[in-house]
């Protein structure tokens, strides 16, 4: 979950879901207090890479291999040539990852990759089979480039920039930039919840007919 992401629902504190704003980080190279993002890598060497970067003083953390699912966007697709960090190969996960997402983790103990898999028993494949990352094309804007960023006068940018961003004008609430990319990842974020809450109800009751067929049958 992106950090404080409870607390953001039950003290009515507002995430800065910004997708520029989180690959930039912060100076001292964490993440920042309100983020609605989270990182992932693409591949085990650069979040193990990520890990001794940032969890060196620790004897030992853990790298937790993902599903994937369309709340996560490749950071280098999205931003292209203005993404900050390119070398880590990050996908950002919009609104954090449930633990039902995880399949498992590696232990690193004194910055040594443990070769076993642990699987994780909350795992559920049937949430997520067949999902994959979102596309860039639904990334762009949601991107987060400052209002004047010259990326909103660029290919692929100039043709997905949101109101208030670039040369669009302002939406007719007069809202900013920053406030229209902040609504439309909320909106992106809530839709992509139902579908998984469909899906899990849909599951559920496609057992519950299965029992029920079963005991009828007995």
């Amino acid at each position: 979950m992106p950090r404080g992401h409870n607390e953001y629902f039950d003290r009515g504190t507002q995430m800065n879901i910004n997708l520029y704003d989180h690959a930039r980080g912060t100076q001292t190279g964490f993440v920042r207090y309100d983020d609605g993002y989270v990182s992932t890598s693409l591949s085990l060497r650069s979040a193990h890479l990520a890990g001794q970067s940032i969890l060196s003083g620790y004897s030992t953390y853990y790298i937790y291999v993902i599903a994937t699912a369309p709340n996560m966007f490749n950071v280098n697709d999205v931003l292209g040539v203005y993404s900050p960090h390119p070398y880590e190969q990050e996908v950002s996960a919009l609104g954090g990852i449930p633990y039902s997402q995880i399949y498992g983790w590696y232990r690193v103990n004194f910055g040594v990759i443990d070769e076993r898999l642990h699987r994780n028993r909350e795992y559920r494949d049937r949430y997520y089979r067949n999902l994959n990352i979102a596309p860039a094309e639904d990334g762009y804007r949601l991107a987060g480039f400052p209002p004047d960023h010259q990326a909103w006068r660029e290919e692929p940018w100039i043709h997905h920039a949101p109101q208030g961003c670039g040369n669009s004008s302002r939406t007719i609430t007069g809202d900013t930039c920053n406030e229209e990319t902040q609504n439309l990842s909320t909106i992106y974020l809530r839709e992509y919840q139902s579908k998984v809450k469909r899906q899990i109800f849909s599951d559920y009751q496609s057992e519950v007919d299965i029992y029920n067929r079963i005991r009828d049958e007995l």
